[in-house]
């Protein structure tokens, strides 16, 4: 059933290949002096490349197999996802962005260390290495080897070992520099490639105003609490749980921020990012409601992609398709593997050994990258050699780490009398009481069995976590004044260091793009609301 390839469509793979590894090696030719240069890219990076890098991660191979089906099954919801970022962003670039840059964070465990206690930082670095080896690396390969084998029949063990060695290569040598500019080389052929299936599909399906009307239902953003699994009363809280703990405080996503220019180039390029995510949702919503459309009968949406390609995509290009996926699979592996490097480099072993020099951590980080990226290869094998769906059960981890974690940061910042045992205590028991949430209390009880989703679980988790900081830090002793001077967020933050407001006045204000961006965002909501009063449920 895979879109059959020619020798024009491997020989694409081959080039794109050959120029992902060549431009990773190209950028970082001039060496590694500090472990910042090789773990922060020497804070270099404009703000194009962080904003691509932020969205190219974001995006995998599998992506295009898994949010096409989404969007066959429950329409234009999906893109929900993306939008929202608008919130999320908002908050990173101004209430913990400011912070970060300014005080030189290397890694995201480093703050809770500085804020709370050596506890807090452990709990988060571990968490975060485990899920990031176990998750995403081995389960992106996993997951972005079948979406190949499915769609053009690449081996999945060969595909597997392709990808770790071509990425592998340029990201344990050129450390984030590598990694950040092959995103945004990843980033250009993703906007190509994802333009290419919804704009063929539409050429056959006829224009989106005659879908709108003939599939209403398909064009819902604002569904009913009830819905599964896109009740709008946990995709417009999501931003704060997963979205906050995903977007402002795990490793993989704030490691581009602290690698570019300046703050004014950090700022931007989650400006940048947002604008990004505005069009992306197209890349899967148009060709699974077009999928609909055209073959409303396939009976597993995940099929939809797959469908298309074959049909709609000529001979030839269809190598077009299977770089960009590929380019999807190893921006995500590649930057997660850079920031587990990052994470065991600092986090551990320079705690462990606190006189290291430069050229050791350095050393240490190509030689953790290379071992990462080996231990999710034989993840992914794993995951391959059984039935029971892991990838998702891994992931789902994620909804246990977001809720406490995205509370604990965000009370750091703003609130001065959150104290380090009320962090630990909130970690400990915003874990628990999300088991709770997930094993018993929806299952089992009737009032809340029809609002079973993660999203729901995951808003109760965050309320539960909050309490319990607020109430241990209120009936504990307040933290000492290192713990807070300088950290808890004020005015100040707001703006961009003095000599940056001199250098970057006028339309290059991030301020206009920023509100540019929110406005874009809010019209949208806006139209989608206007339709759901039009279209009541």
């Amino acid at each position: 059933m895979s879109a059959a390839l020619n020798s024009y469509d491997y020989a694409i793979l081959v080039l794109y290949l050959i120029a992902t590894v060549a431009l990773g090696f190209w950028v970082s030719r001039r060496g590694m002096r500090t472990s910042r240069d090789y773990f922060l890219g020497g804070r270099g990076l404009p703000w194009y490349v962080v904003g691509a890098s932020m969205v190219a991660t974001d995006i995998s191979s599998e992506h295009f197999i898994a949010n096409v089906g989404a969007a066959y099954k429950y329409g234009v919801v999906l893109a929900a996802g993306s939008w929202n970022t608008w919130i999320i962003y908002s908050l990173l670039i101004w209430i913990f962005l400011p912070y970060y840059y300014r005080t030189r964070l290397a890694t995201m465990p480093e703050f809770l260390e500085r804020r709370y206690n050596s506890t807090c930082r452990y709990i988060f670095a571990v968490f975060l290495i485990a899920g990031y080896v176990g998750g995403i690396i081995g389960g992106t390969l996993y997951a972005g080897g079948v979406a190949l084998e499915s769609i053009f029949g690449l081996n999945l063990y060969y595909g597997l070992a392709l990808f770790a060695v071509t990425t592998g290569a340029y990201t344990s040598y050129g450390g984030l520099t590598s990694t950040a500019w092959t995103d945004f080389m990843q980033m250009i052929l993703l906007l190509l490639v994802g333009i290419l299936v919804p704009v063929l599909a539409l050429a056959h399906a006829g224009d989106l105003t005659s879908m709108v009307n003939e599939y209403p239902e398909r064009f819902q953003v604002f569904l009913p609490p009830t819905h599964r699994p896109f009740p709008f009363t946990g995709v417009f809280t999501g931003f704060l749980t997963v979205g906050i703990w995903y977007s402002c405080t795990s490793q993989h996503m704030v490691q581009r921020v602290l690698s570019a220019k300046d703050e004014w180039h950090a700022r931007m390029g989650v400006v940048c990012a947002g604008f990004l995510h505005i069009v992306t949702p197209f890349f899967f919503v148009v060709p699974g409601i077009v999928a609909f459309k055209l073959f409303p009968n396939i009976e597993r949406p995940d099929q939809a992609y797959l469908t298309l390609v074959k049909t709609f995509v000529p001979t030839g290009f269809k190598g077009l398709i299977l770089a960009g996926l590929s380019a999807a699979l190893m921006s995500t592996v590649s930057t997660v593997v850079n920031s587990t490097s990052t994470l065991l480099t600092f986090d551990m072993y320079k705690k462990l050994k606190p006189d290291v020099t430069e050229a050791q951590q350095i050393r240490f980080g190509r030689w953790s990258s290379t071992v990462v990226l080996l231990l999710g290869v034989v993840i992914a094998v794993g995951f391959a050699s059984t039935t029971t769906p892991l990838f998702v059960k891994v992931q789902n981890i994620f909804f246990y780490i977001a809720p406490p974690f995205a509370v604990v940061f965000t009370l750091g910042l703003l609130w001065r009398r959150a104290n380090a045992t009320a962090a630990v205590s909130t970690i400990v028991a915003g874990f628990a009481f999300t088991w709770l949430l997930d094993a018993v209390l929806f299952p089992q009880i009737a009032l809340l069995s029809p609002y079973n989703t993660y999203l729901h679980r995951a808003l109760l988790a965050w309320i539960f976590s909050m309490a319990v900081m607020i109430v241990v830090s209120l009936l504990t002793a307040p933290p000492p004044a290192e713990k807070t001077e300088g950290i808890i967020w004020s005015r100040r933050y707001a703006a961009l260091p003095a000599g940056e407001q001199l250098r970057y006045g006028g339309w290059k204000d991030f301020r206009i793009w920023w509100l540019l961006f929110v406005a874009i965002v809010l019209s949208i909501y806006g139209f989608f609301l206007w339709w759901r009063i039009q279209h009541p449920w």
